[in-house]
């Protein structure tokens, strides 16, 4: 079920079901429509809410035709078969994933022996620090964090991450080791680390060094971080490797804003 986030003049809320955001817009004036900005995990940006409009489920309802401009009018086939690739590239994922395999893996950056999928579960299992670990995807090549791998993240009971993660609408620039100068907009954000968009060449292993800047922090805030997960869908998950003191307590006092602003509106 998706989980969507509502943001009006620099308040975040949610996370929102499909029926709850829909009932949450119904509520507001029109005035404030236009203003509003909604996001969830996949979107490659904050969207505005007049653009919004419910995924189909079994239950799922049409939002009035007044609440939304003409020029909103998604055509329903399209946002249900962007629902169906979104689900075949996870289940692309998960049948890569076959007993029989052999897995590229990586911790901290080096090569380790070539693994079956039991051994790669066994090996895991005995790791104290699995943000490190990266595997391959045997089909695209691609290296991805453990958590791209659900059957994986389901059969040893992984937990994701130990600080919150919530959404932002933040600006990073600065550059990485790749480009002198790289500009990224960030959509989450956490006390160990940040979530980029639209920045489809930065893979695990690489680094960046910048400021974050957002209207929830009075300054810029100066980071150096490494990338630890290139997701599918074009999000990037990044950890902090460098952050002074002043910078990781505004950075928590917004995820703990957050917090009571979600159970407050939730």
């Amino acid at each position: 079920m998706s989980k969507w986030f509502l943001e009006f003049q620099g308040r975040v809320q949610g996370p929102f079901t499909n029926e709850a955001l829909e009932m949450e817009l119904r509520q507001r004036q029109d005035n404030e429509i236009s203003k509003i900005m909604v996001w969830k995990r996949g979107l490659t940006d904050w969207m505005k809410a007049t653009k919004w409009q419910p995924e189909i489920t079994g239950d799922s309802t049409a939002i009035s035709k007044n609440m939304l401009s003409e020029e909103t009018n998604i055509n329903y086939t399209q946002t249900a078969q962007h629902q169906k690739t979104n689900n075949a590239v996870e289940k692309t994922i998960a049948d890569t994933l076959a007993e029989s395999a052999f897995f590229r893996v990586q911790l901290n950056y080096v090569d380790q022996p070539l693994m079956t999928k039991p051994e790669l579960l066994n090996y895991i299992s005995k790791l104290t620090d699995i943000s490190k670990l990266s595997i391959q995807n045997p089909k695209t090549k691609e290296w991805n964090e453990v958590f791209a791998y659900p059957d994986i993240v389901e059969r040893l009971g992984l937990s994701r991450r130990k600080q919150p993660r919530v959404p932002i609408l933040a600006q990073f620039n600065g550059h990485s080791n790749k480009h002198p100068s790289l500009g990224a907009k960030i959509v989450t954000i956490s006390e160990g680390g940040m979530g980029f968009t639209e920045v489809f060449d930065l893979k695990i292993g690489d680094n960046v060094e910048g400021q974050i800047m957002s209207p929830q922090f009075f300054q810029p805030l100066n980071v150096k971080a490494d990338v630890i997960y290139s997701g599918l869908d074009g999000y990037i998950g990044l950890k902090f490797t460098e952050i002074n003191d002043e910078a990781k307590a505004v950075i928590i006092e917004y995820v703990k804003k957050f917090g009571k602003i979600t159970q407050q509106g939730g």
